[in-house]
């Protein structure tokens, strides 16, 4: 209690009030606090009146026992507590620090708590962020008492109602500061309540929660905040899936926002979640929902598949991925602006289809081939086009078992490009051909259109795109077909040389 007073000593302006002015303001305690928050509350007192007041009833807390004014305390300064006035928040801030040190939490808390509880019934958030700061402010030490229960309860009810206003949650933080400071015992047993709002809050983008993170996760025996997540997300991913909440999500929407900050968050941990994580993105993927969303899902999609340490696990669930979530995100759709998000599903396809087994392949290319070709003759989007030509080639070269009816149907989109405005994608576009000219065929007819095709660009004005093609038909293993070509079309060719090279090599 001699440690309490000296700090109360160093808040109070009246440090030095002798024994007997201290008797008068014992004994004439209930008319002196009614006065000063008479005075206090007064509309029409002056600000230095209402100030006057706030240091006169500092000095009362500092001395009395004001056990039984508490209630009229608190609604008094929840109407005061303001941030536009940093005197009148210093004294507010004093006395509820005052109110902390010569109080047991357990005494005046429910009074708090509920007062707050009454606020946020009648949406009042001006007031109810007041409140929250004060109760912050009276958990001045750490204290085995503190009711934890009773505190994350009501956080989370105020999460509930307003996890969009920042106002309200950034007060919510600063309560969560002092109480996982503050508390003791009882704090794993909350973790998750508390871990819940803490992801609320980041999702805000506008408060760095790692240290606090990183204090919840020490105190709750935890190796770091990315354990944290990977062991307390299964419960609010679960929730997720359950009530389907995905299925009204927008770009903007507080739980997709929070729904990212898991995802991010949770670093190698995420492996354990892969299913619910696939269920709830293919959702949000699907061609009815904004743009925003779709792009920002697969933006989040692109950090996971990144993550080198879970890299097996996304190995064993890339052709699921690919099926469930990028084909459907590949499709072109009239009347909206998609093609970032079909750049971004070919992208991270393309990533993804270094782990496919030819198997796998084979068996998404049906479902594949169709956006794919669509995405390679976007006239619009140059981007794109190289884009899905890489992924072509990397498919191709991949799979080497490709059938008959595959090849008939694509090699034309193969072709098509070859007459692009943009050398660079004319130049990929080869290396997909090449691919495609060592698969099997059972006759030669379709390889001796393809090479007869491609033949032609021997002759292109671009250096770059003639040694390109040149290489190209080099690779085809049918030596005979491309030397019957080259020879019938070298007599019409403007700039001959690499034709008659080519014929002399494959002789």
């Amino acid at each position: 209690m001699e440690k309490n007073q000296s700090l109360i000593n160093k808040v109070s302006p009246f440090a030095s009030i002798t024994e007997g002015q201290k008797y008068i303001i014992t004994k004439n305690l209930p008319q002196l606090i009614q006065m000063v928050l008479k005075d206090a509350a007064e509309f029409q007192s002056t600000q230095i009146q209402k100030l006057k007041a706030l240091q006169q009833l500092k000095m009362i807390c500092c001395i009395a026992d004001i056990g039984e004014y508490l209630t009229q305390i608190f609604k008094l300064l929840a109407k005061i507590y303001t941030n536009d006035d940093k005197y009148y928040l210093n004294e507010c801030k004093q006395i509820c620090y005052v109110i902390g040190l010569k109080n047991q939490i357990d005494y005046y808390l429910p009074t708090m708590i509920n007062q707050a509880r009454f606020e946020l019934q009648a949406q009042q958030s001006k007031t109810l962020c007041n409140l929250i700061n004060m109760i912050s402010e009276t958990i001045v030490h750490e204290n085995d008492n503190l009711d934890l229960q009773s505190l994350v309860h009501l956080i989370g009810d105020i999460e509930s109602v307003y996890s969009d206003c920042w106002e309200v949650m950034e007060c919510v933080y600063y309560l969560e500061n002092r109480i996982i400071g503050q508390s003791q015992q009882e704090l794993p047993i909350y973790v998750r309540q508390l871990f819940q709002a803490l992801l609320t809050i980041r999702s805000f983008n506008k408060m760095d929660c790692e240290p606090l993170l990183n204090q919840l996760s020490t105190k709750c025996g935890y190796t770091s905040v990315t354990d944290l997540h990977a062991n307390e997300i299964s419960l609010i991913l679960e929730q997720i899936v359950n009530q389907e909440h995905f299925k009204t999500w927008k770009h903007n929407t507080r739980e997709f926002l929070k729904f990212k900050a898991i995802v991010t968050g949770c670093g190698d941990g995420i492996s354990k979640y892969m299913q619910q994580i696939i269920q709830i993105m293919k959702y949000s993927l699907g061609g009815d929902q904004e743009v925003e969303l779709r792009l920002e899902v697969l933006l989040l999609l692109d950090k996971v598949v990144q993550i080198q340490s879970i890299k097996e696990t996304i190995k064993m669930y890339s052709a699921v991925m690919i099926s469930q979530l990028l084909i459907q995100s590949m499709v072109w759709k009239s009347n909206k602006p998609t093609v970032k998000v079909r750049k971004a599903a070919v992208i991270i396809t393309l990533y993804l289809s270094e782990m496919l087994t030819q198997e796998e392949i084979l068996e998404l290319f049906p479902a594949l081939a169709a956006p794919l070709k669509s995405c390679m003759t976007d006239d619009w989007a140059p981007d794109l086009r190289f884009a899905s030509s890489k992924l072509a080639t990397s498919l191709i070269k991949k799979c080497q078992i490709l059938n008959y009816e595959i090849i008939r149907d694509f090699y034309p989109s193969l072709l098509e490009r070859l007459d692009d405005s943009q050398n660079q994608i004319r130049i990929e576009i080869t290396y997909a051909i090449a691919a495609i000219m060592q698969q099997k065929y059972d006759s030669t007819t379709i390889l001796e259109y393809i090479v007869k095709a491609t033949l032609i660009h021997l002759d292109d004005s671009s250096e770059e795109v003639q040694r390109a093609v040149f290489e190209c038909l080099l690779k085809c293993p049918e030596k005979g077909v491309v030397l019957k070509e080259a020879e019938f079309a070298v007599k019409n060719f403007k700039y001959p040389r690499l034709c008659q090279e080519l014929i002399k090599l494959v002789s």
